[in-house]
């Protein structure tokens, strides 16, 4: 974008415009989302009769069969979303986190995390971390027939407080934002869009008390939905329904997958060939990311490569508007401010203290791994299940390296195995984590 067309963005942003351009915006992300949710509908074949299972149906990360691709949603909605997008639209906050806040551009493809004045060093390592998982998963699906069942966010580019990326962004953040003060180091990634509408309202129906369903539903809050994959944890028998209900960040536990009738292996063995990937390849601890399902039903990102820049752009144009993959959800691996990358070295010179690191992030993550040493069969299978996967992943990944690199995956499972047998001689339960609640 010229400098010119900045300075009348930033004139007209600063204006009494900004609550008509902030509304806009709303109004375009909730379009959008009803046109994603209507091609999801499609691409999962979901209708009427089939609505009774909405949840296990759009929940699974199987391949669908697409016949003819998808009409579009009906006229009347495509020309709503049109005139909308004819309006100048600024940023949407989506979410929130130790590090920043998160923002989306509706009719983008990228996302932008802001990071807190005290984090700016830890968002340079999101950055830094991010790239070389990137990497790693390309390079996976590059060597391999099939490309990992998990992905990756493309990241752009990382920019800081005195970036000229601001010169032409600032004014596009609407909305005030207390004491998180802008401009600030940032990092622009592809857009996970959110579970579609259709999901959301069925896990609203089905876990929300009845009384604030309205209310939820209501909520453009609940719109920026992922669901993280708890398969070591579930909820506590006869717990009641939440009051503090909400979709963003919904926890996914193992017993709902199962009432779900969720094909719960298959999430086990995507996230195992995950962390090996993260582990062996990319060679990073994998300490606080998370594993999340979000919508592959997307729109094409901005036209930009890793170290350039993610435009502001105005609207979206028919040619830029629906890259159907043949997936109605997939498992996402995002969230690397707290990893650390190690050396192939270290695990030649020092690999206890290499081992030591990876088992300790893989207990103080949040529960989305299976756990050894369990007691009910389902999660003594899920854990084999995850193990195998594991070593596999990473006996491909380090053949040809080194024969003391070669013996490492191993050694990080026997080692998870035997923390779980010790912890409960502590009086600890499964699971237990040291640094955290």
């Amino acid at each position: 974008m010229a400098s010119n067309e900045g300075e009348s963005l930033r004139d007209e942003f600063s204006s009494d415009q900004s609550e008509a351009c902030m509304q806009a915006t709303n109004r375009l992300s909730e379009a959008l989302d009803d046109e994603r949710d209507g091609l999801a509908k499609q691409q999962a074949r979901i209708t009427e009769e089939t609505e009774y299972d909405v949840l296990t149906r759009m929940l699974s990360i199987d391949p669908v069969t697409i016949g003819a691709p998808p009409t579009s949603v009906n006229q009347d909605e495509a020309t709503r979303v049109q005139n909308i997008e004819s309006r100048k639209t600024g940023y949407r906050k989506i979410g929130f986190g130790q590090c920043g806040l998160v923002f989306e551009r509706p009719g983008q493809g990228f996302v932008v995390k802001v990071a807190r004045p005290a984090f700016v060093e830890a968002l340079l390592n999101d950055y830094q971390v991010h790239l070389a998982i990137y990497s790693a998963f390309s390079a996976q699906s590059q060597a391999n027939a099939a490309a990992p069942e998990s992905r990756v966010p493309q990241v752009f580019q990382h920019v800081t407080k005195g970036h000229t990326w601001w010169e032409q962004n600032k004014p596009l953040f609407l909305a005030d934002h207390g004491d998180f003060p802008l401009p600030s180091s940032a990092l622009t990634t592809e857009h996970i869009f959110p579970l579609p509408k259709i999901v959301r309202k069925h896990l609203i129906d089905r876990y929300c008390p009845r009384e604030i369903q309205d209310e939820v539903g209501n909520n453009p809050v609940n719109r920026d939905c992922l669901a993280r994959v708890y398969l070591g944890r579930r909820r506590p028998r006869d717990q009641p329904l939440s009051r503090n209900f909400t979709l963003r960040n919904f926890n996914l536990c193992l017993d709902q997958m199962v009432e779900l009738e969720l094909d719960v292996s298959k999430f086990a063995v995507a996230m195992a060939e995950a962390l090996a990937i993260v582990h062996w390849a990319a060679r990073v601890d994998g300490y606080d990311m998370e594993f999340v399902l979000g919508s592959e039903v997307e729109i094409e990102p901005p036209h930009v490569t890793a170290g350039q820049t993610a435009q502001p752009q105005t609207g979206r144009t028919s040619t830029d508007l629906v890259n159907l993959k043949k997936r109605a959800i997939r498992m996402w691996v995002l969230d690397f401010n707290l990893c650390s990358k190690w050396a192939e070295e270290i695990g030649r010179t020092h690999p206890d203290a290499l081992i030591e690191q990876l088992v300790m992030a893989f207990f103080e993550n949040d529960p989305y791994y299976p756990l050894p040493l369990m007691e009910a069969e389902m999660d003594k299978q899920l854990w084999s299940t995850f193990r195998v996967e594991y070593l596999r992943t990473a006996k491909a990944i380090l053949a040809g390296k080194d024969a003391r690199l070669q013996t490492l995956p191993n050694k990080f499972i026997e080692a998870c195995i035997e923390r779980e047998r010790e912890k409960p001689k502590k009086g600890l339960g499964h699971g237990h984590r040291d640094y955290k609640d």
